[in-house]
C-alpha cells in the first residue's frame, strides 16, 4: 500500500515538474497554430460567403472549417492538461469549454447517434449546418482573439489612436466584404462600397445606392453587422468577452481608452458599464424585434415569416443603434409605417433609448436604482442623467411644436387629423435628430423646418450613446457658459454644483472644431461639384458628421470626390474631433511657469 501511494505522488510530482517546465514553450506554440489557422480559416469562410465557387471548393472550404474546430478542441484540452490548477482554469474559461461542449454533443448526436429528426433529412441542412458551425468557429475565435489583447500594451499606442485604428480596421473590412460578388446582386464600385461601410460603421445612415435592391441578403447581413458593432463600438465587444467571458484584465491604456469612449469617470465602472451595455442591447432589441414582427405579421406586409423576422431584425438594429439604414428607398413610407401609430412608437423609442446614452439608461432604468431611490428618498438620478433627459426632450417638445406650425398645410398636408400630425411631428423630430428615419419627404419641407432640422442634427444626441452630433450636454454646458457671462458670474453652477471651466473649454472647442470641419467639408464639395446649392451641401456635410444619415438623395448622384469627403465626415464624425485630435498630435509635458495675463478686447 505504502508502494503504491508512494510512486503516485512521485508519477504526480513529475507530471506538476513537467507542466512546470513546458507550460510556456506549449502555449507560445499553440498560439502560433491558432493565429495561423485562424487566418485561413477566416478567409476560407470569406471566400464560401463572397464568392460564386464550385462544389469541390465547398467541401474543401468544409473540411478547413471541421479541421479548425477539433484543433481548438484538441488546443483547450491541452491548455487544460498543462494548467497546475485546473479548477481556477475550468472557471475562468467556462464560456469557451461551454461552445466546445456544444460543439461535441452536436458532432456526436448528427454523426455517431444519427439523431433522426425531419430538419436533419431537409434539403437545406447541410447548409445550415455548415452556417452553425461557422457561428461556432467564429466565437471561438473571437474568445482567443480577446485573450491577447494584452499585448496592445506592448505597443505605444495612445488611447485615441487606438480607437481611431479600431474604426479604421472595422470600415475597411466591411468595404472588403461589400466588394465581393454574392454581396450584391449586378456589382458596386470600391467607391461606393466604401461610403456604404463608412456609413455602417458609424452609425450613419447615409446611402449612395438603394440597400434593398442593390445589396443581396448576405449584404444586407453584413450592414446589419457593421451597424451594430458601430452602435456600441467593436472595442466595447472586445472588453465585454474579455472581461465577462474570460475574466482577464487589460493594460491600463486600454482600460482608459475604454472610459473615455463610454463617458465614464471612474476606470473600474467601465468594465461594469460594457457588461450593461452588451445585456441592454440584447433585451433591448429583442423586444423591439418581437413587436415589430408581431406587426407585420398582423398586417400581412411580408409573403414568409423568415422575411418578416428578418426585416424585424434590421430595424430595430438599425434604429436602435442610430444607424437609420433602411430596406426601402422612400425610407419608411413602404412598409405601412407612416400611417399607423404602433410601429412608428416602437421606433421611436429604440432611437430615443439608443440615443441617450448607456449611462442614462442604466440610472433611470435599472432595478437596482429604482429600489435604492425607493428606499432613499435622498438618493436621485444623476446630475448627468438629469440634464440628458431635460436637454433631450425641451429639444423635442419644442421643436415638434415648430416643426406642426411651419409644415401643418405643407408637409403634413396629407395627414388628416391634428393628432396625426402632431405626432407624425413629433415621431419626425424624434428620429430624424439622429438616426435619419423618415415617414416625410425631406424635399417637400419648407426652408425654416430644413434649418431648425440641421440645427438638431447637429446638436444630436446624448454621450455614452449609438447617437452622434456635439452631444446635448455640451449644448447644456454653453448654455449654462452664456447665462453666467450674461448674470456676471465668477462661476457656472447647476443644482448646487460647480461646472468646471475645463468643461466649457472642451465644449467650446467641441463645436468650433465642428463647425469649421463642417464649413470646410462644404467648400470642398462645392469645390468639386459646382452645381450643387448651398442648402445641400450644409444639410448633407452636417447629417455626415453628425452621424444621423437624413439625406435629400443629391449625394447619389454626386462625383467620387463629393463621395469621399462626405466619408471623411462620416469618419471624423464617429470618432470625434478631439478624439482625432488627441490621436494626431504629440502632447507635451505642461511647464510649471505661467506667463502674465493678456487682456483683449472682445465682442
Amino acid at each position: 500500500m505504502f508502494g503504491w501511494s508512494s510512486r503516485k505522488e512521485y508519477a504526480y510530482s513529475k507530471r506538476k515538474l513537467h507542466i512546470a517546465t513546458y507550460k510556456d514553450k506549449v502555449h507560445r506554440i499553440m498560439q502560433i497554430c491558432s493565429a495561423v489557422i485562424s487566418l485561413v480559416t477566416i478567409v476560407c469562410i470569406i471566400c464560401y460567403h463572397g464568392f460564386y465557387i464550385s462544389l469541390e471548393t465547398k467541401n474543401i472550404i468544409r473540411e478547413i472549417i471541421y479541421g479548425s474546430l477539433c484543433f481548438y478542441i484538441i488546443k483547450y484540452f491541452i491548455f487544460l492538461f498543462y494548467s497546475l490548477h485546473r479548477k481556477e482554469f475550468l472557471k475562468k474559461s467556462w464560456f469557451e469549454g461551454l461552445v466546445i461542449f456544444l460543439l461535441i454533443a452536436q458532432f456526436l448526436s448528427v454523426n455517431i447517434f444519427h439523431y433522426n429528426v425531419d430538419f436533419f433529412q431537409s434539403e437545406n441542412f447541410e447548409n445550415s449546418y455548415l452556417l452553425f458551425i461557422q457561428v461556432y468557429f467564429l466565437v471561438i475565435v473571437l474568445v482567443e482573439l480577446t485573450k491577447m489583447n494584452g499585448s496592445l500594451g506592448k505597443f505605444n499606442i495612445s488611447p485615441p489612436m487606438l480607437m481611431v485604428a479600431s474604426f479604421f480596421i472595422l470600415i475597411a473590412f466591411g468595404t472588403l466584404l461589400l466588394c465581393m460578388p454574392r454581396m450584391t446582386v449586378n456589382g458596386i464600385s470600391f467607391v461606393d462600397a466604401l461610403f456604404t461601410a463608412t456609413s455602417a460603421s458609424c452609425i450613419t445612415g447615409l446611402t449612395v445606392v438603394s440597400t434593398g435592391t442593390c445589396f443581396t441578403v448576405k449584404g444586407q447581413v453584413v450592414i446589419m453587422i457593421l451597424i451594430q458593432l458601430g452602435g456600441i463600438s467593436i472595442l466595447s465587444f472586445a472588453t465585454f468577452f474579455t472581461t465577462f467571458l474570460s475574466k482577464s484584465f487589460v493594460g491600463l491604456r486600454y482600460q482608459y481608452m475604454v472610459r473615455d469612449m463610454l463617458s465614464t469617470n471612474q476606470v473600474s465602472e467601465s468594465f461594469s458599464l460594457l457588461r450593461s451595455i452588451v445585456l441592454t442591447t440584447a433585451i433591448i432589441e429583442f423586444f423591439g424585434v418581437a413587436l415589430l414582427y408581431t406587426y407585420w405579421n398582423t398586417t400581412g406586409f411580408f409573403t414568409s415569416n423568415t422575411e418578416n423576422l428578418f426585416y424585424s431584425l434590421f430595424y430595430t438594429v438599425s434604429a436602435f443603434n442610430n444607424g437609420g439604414f433602411v430596406l426601402m428607398d422612400k425610407s419608411l413610407l413602404e412598409l405601412g409605417i407612416s400611417n399607423s401609430y404602433f410601429p412608428q412608437t416602437i421606433i421611436a423609442i429604440l432611437v430615443f433609448l439608443g440615443g441617450i446614452g448607456f449611462l442614462t439608461i442604466r440610472d433611470f432604468f435599472s432595478p437596482r436604482h429604482i429600489r435604492e431611490r425607493k428606499k432613499h428618498q435622498w438618493k436621485t438620478l444623476m446630475p448627468q442623467t438629469r440634464i440628458i433627459l431635460i436637454t433631450t426632450f425641451a429639444i423635442i417638445l419644442i421643436c415638434t411644436l415648430i416643426f406642426f406650425l411651419i409644415e401643418k398645410d405643407n408637409a403634413l398636408s396629407e395627414q388628416k387629423t391634428v393628432f396625426d400630425k402632431i405626432f407624425t411631428s413629433f415621431f419626425q423630430i424624434v428620429t430624424c435628430r439622429t438616426s435619419g428615419f423618415m415617414v416625410l419627404d425631406v424635399n417637400n419641407m419648407a426652408l425654416p423646418t430644413m434649418i431648425m432640422i440641421t440645427l438638431i442634427i447637429f446638436i444630436g444626441g446624448s454621450p455614452g450613446s449609438t447617437a452622434g452630433g456635439v452631444k446635448t450636454t455640451t449644448l447644456f454646458v454653453l448654455i449654462k457658459s452664456v447665462m453666467a457671462t450674461v448674470q456676471g458670474k465668477k462661476n457656472i453652477e447647476y443644482n448646487h454644483r460647480t461646472i468646471h471651466f475645463s468643461l466649457v473649454d472642451r465644449a467650446y472647442s467641441i463645436i468650433l472644431m465642428s463647425l469649421t470641419f463642417i464649413l470646410a467639408s462644404c467648400f470642398l464639395i462645392t469645390l468639386v461639384q459646382p452645381e450643387v446649392s448651398l442648402n445641400h451641401a450644409i444639410f448633407e456635410t452636417t447629417s455626415a458628421f453628425t452621424t444621423c444619415g437624413l439625406s435629400t438623395g443629391a449625394p447619389a448622384s454626386w462625383c467620387n470626390a463629393a463621395k469621399i469627403i462626405l466619408v471623411v465626415n462620416m469618419y471624423i464624425g464617429r470618432i470625434g474631433t478631439l478624439t482625432l485630435a488627441f490621436a494626431l498630435t504629440k502632447h507635451r509635458k505642461e511647464s510649471q511657469h505661467t506667463y502674465p495675463d493678456l487682456y483683449l478686447m472682445v465682442g
